[in-house]
């Protein structure tokens, strides 16, 4: 059914395309016996173009144009790589493993060190600070009582592993020297120690060995 229509259409536009020319035989010519409308050749030309086009699902302007096609583009957030320490169980090395977040935030941070165990289930991060001084920059993570309770559990070099990968994993996804981890707003303090002072990896306590 389109093809006999594209084909008509193809006829009338050689029909007025001689008509332009001078060059209509004598046939066309007698049709000037039947009144019609007065339309001019490009009048009709632009009209059986419009529908030629239409009958193949393109559109035009009210000009008769063919619109620019609209460039249609796919935007993809862009997939942050971060790397999430923790203990392998088998002795005091820290293992470690790439993560892709759209956005890094303590909160996945955090959700990605459960997984290995670091952290306990319940786990929240009540607050999350950056700040910067004297050229140092440290992070401020406070942390619910659950994470304080987890550790109490702990023996001396379990909780050594935990928290050196919870440090290590936000000084590094944050490129920070610092950190300081508090529990509901207060000094974390476990069965073995009180952590008053800001974490430093280079601090021979939270040191661990990497195994890549």
């Amino acid at each position: 059914m389109k093809n006999g229509k594209l084909m008509a259409v193809v006829f009338i536009l050689i029909v007025l395309t001689l008509a332009a020319c001078g060059n209509v035989p004598e046939e066309v010519t007698a049709m000037e016996n039947n009144p019609v409308p007065e339309t001019s050749t490009n009048d009709l030309l632009v009209d059986s173009l419009e529908f030629l086009l239409s009958e193949n699902g393109t559109s035009t302007d009210e000009e008769g144009q063919i619109p620019e096609e609209e460039e249609i583009t796919e935007e993809t957030e862009k997939q942050n790589e971060v790397t999430i320490y923790y203990g392998n169980g088998a002795s005091d090395m820290l293992s470690s493993e790439k993560a892709a977040m759209e956005q890094v935030t303590a909160e996945k941070l955090i959700d990605a060190l459960l997984k290995h165990n670091i952290v306990s289930l319940g786990t929240k991060v009540n607050s999350f600070e950056e700040e910067e001084t004297n050229g140092i920059k440290m992070l401020k993570l406070d942390l619910s009582k659950t994470f304080r309770d987890y550790l109490k559990t702990m023996t001396q070099e379990g909780e050594k592993i935990i928290l050196s990968s919870v440090a290590a994993t936000f000084l590094e996804a944050y490129d920070a020297e610092e950190i300081i981890i508090t529990v509901d707003g207060k000094a974390l303090e476990t069965e073995h120690a009180s952590y008053e002072e800001p974490i430093r990896l280079s601090s021979e306590i939270f040191v661990a060995p990497i195994n890549e």
